[in-house]
């Protein structure tokens, strides 16, 4: 058997008063010196960016609203490694009505290490989040992960049976060694070069670009964004390979407007926003079905 290395994430879920957690890998039973491989050959080791911190975290969740939190996983060893990801541990907390939440919630996945192309690994329900194959890391390699989880806004009498529930989950990160072909040797030249020896020019790393939040993925304007005279204009958009069908928005609690049809995809102008605050919530229905929840405050241009 090949040998393989995993690393835990906890995950708590709650409906009402209790809140919502989801804590990131490295932060369960297990520490990063732990998860680790050693053969003749190198060492095989998982990486997390987020070891001991919430991935994302919030309270009191009503139907319709989302979180969202971004975590980078990468190998940290000598070994080319074939990496999964799956749903472990499941502990359901039914709550007075009966609900259960792990065939409630709306979880995904999406791998957004290209900034400009995000790819969706998983969306579901916890319950069916199975083994996924990530594909192979080299040495060194790491790739960000966003993880976005909503509660679905149904009719009050279905969302009633959820009303105190909670949900405990696991994410489990697998590692196995993968083997890399040996390298043909380089013959050594006969000749010597007669020229004065000369540096090899530097290696200037790559820059790497920060993994989008749900937010911007929704197509929220940054958060540095200001209102100038009480107005706010973007445009609604949705995950990577799906299209908005209508939105929701609401400014500090309230529903300001509805979308349906080729209207979520036109250019929007928020207006009336006053003079203090506005905390904008976008709930944004995409093609795939699923229902995407985000929330920014902006400030007042001075």
């Amino acid at each position: 058997m090949r040998p393989v290395v995993t690393l835990i994430a906890t995950v708590v879920m709650a409906l009402g008063a209790i809140g919502l957690a989801v804590a990131a890998p490295g932060s369960g039973r297990q520490s990063l010196p732990e998860v680790e491989f050693k053969s003749a050959s190198g060492a095989l080791a998982i990486a997390n960016s987020r070891a001991g911190q919430a991935v994302f975290s919030a309270t009191a969740m009503r139907p319709g609203e989302g979180v969202s939190g971004t975590v980078q996983i990468g190998n940290d060893g000598e070994l080319p490694g074939r990496f999964k990801v799956r749903a472990s541990g499941v502990n359901d907390v039914a709550g007075p009505n009966g609900g259960l939440l792990s065939e409630r919630v709306e979880l995904v996945l999406f791998d957004v290490t290209n900034v400009q192309h995000p790819i969706t690994v998983y969306a579901g329900t916890p319950a069916d989040f199975d083994l996924i194959d990530l594909g192979v890391f080299a040495p060194g390699a790491s790739r960000s992960y966003l993880f976005a989880a909503t509660l679905p806004d149904g009719n009050p009498q279905s969302d009633n049976l959820y009303q105190g529930a909670a949900l405990g989950l696991g994410f489990e990160w697998q590692a196995s060694a993968v083997a890399s072909s040996t390298p043909t040797p380089t013959p050594t030249p006969t000749s010597v070069p007669t020229g004065p020896a000369q540096d090899a020019p530097a290696t200037v790393p790559t820059p790497t670009t920060p993994a989008p939040s749900l937010e911007d993925v929704l197509g929220l304007p940054s958060a540095t964004t200001c209102v100038k005279k009480g107005k706010l204009t973007f445009r609604l958009s949705a995950p990577a390979g799906t299209r908005v069908v209508s939105a929701t928005l609401k400014v500090n609690g309230r529903t300001k407007a509805r979308f349906k049809g080729s209207k979520a995809n036109r250019k929007i102008t928020l207006g009336g926003l006053g003079k203090k605050s506005a905390k904008v919530t976008i709930s944004v229905k995409a093609s795939n079905g699923k229902t995407y929840t985000a929330t920014r405050t902006y400030k007042p241009c001075k």
